[in-house]
């Protein structure tokens, strides 16, 4: 597992910015609890794609969804993620997305409309995720349907505690 590790992280390194992801310690920390999920894409032995994902009774929450630059367009991003929506069968998917300001986060926005997806307009904040990096605002994509405002900031709250460590009001 260690090795699969190795190459997520350096796969996460490669398509995220820095404060969107933990340390290397950090990271895999989580590959210890039962809520949290690696879902990976391999072919001939080499990692192309993975979603980090976590299950809550409520909700299933993609943090990570990342293919290898040379194996991007593949459709790899999109099985990934019908498998997760697969997983979740009645209950609702939710991600985070920069806000869909230029062309590199307008296609990564249509890209999970195009698998149902609504983006929904809240304001959301991800606290920092280490010592040295800031929070970032975002904004939360939900499967098959636009949440409520009251919805939304349930699910943040759920968020805050079980995936940042934060208080539940953070930025609610």
């Amino acid at each position: 597992m260690d090795q699969l590790f190795d190459a997520v992280y350096e796969i996460m390194k490669e398509s995220f910015p820095r404060d969107e992801f933990r340390s290397y310690e950090g990271q895999k920390a989580l590959l210890e609890r039962s809520d949290y999920h690696l879902k990976t894409y391999e072919q001939e032995g080499k990692l192309l794609g993975f979603c980090a994902y976590y299950v809550f009774d409520e909700f299933l929450y993609i943090e990570h969804l990342a293919c290898t630059p040379l194996s991007r367009g593949l459709g790899i991003g999109t099985k990934l993620v019908q498998d997760i929506l697969s997983e979740a069968g009645n209950h609702p998917v939710i991600l985070e997305v920069e806000p869909p300001v230029d062309k590199v986060t307008k296609r990564r926005v249509g890209f999970y409309e195009r698998l149902g997806f609504v983006l929904n307009l809240y304001p959301h904040y991800q606290p920092p995720l280490n010592l040295t990096t800031d929070m970032v605002e975002l904004k939360i994509m939900s499967s098959f349907k636009a949440l409520k405002e009251e919805e939304q900031k349930a699910y943040r709250r759920i968020l805050n505690q079980r995936v940042y460590g934060v208080d539940a009001e953070f930025r609610i």
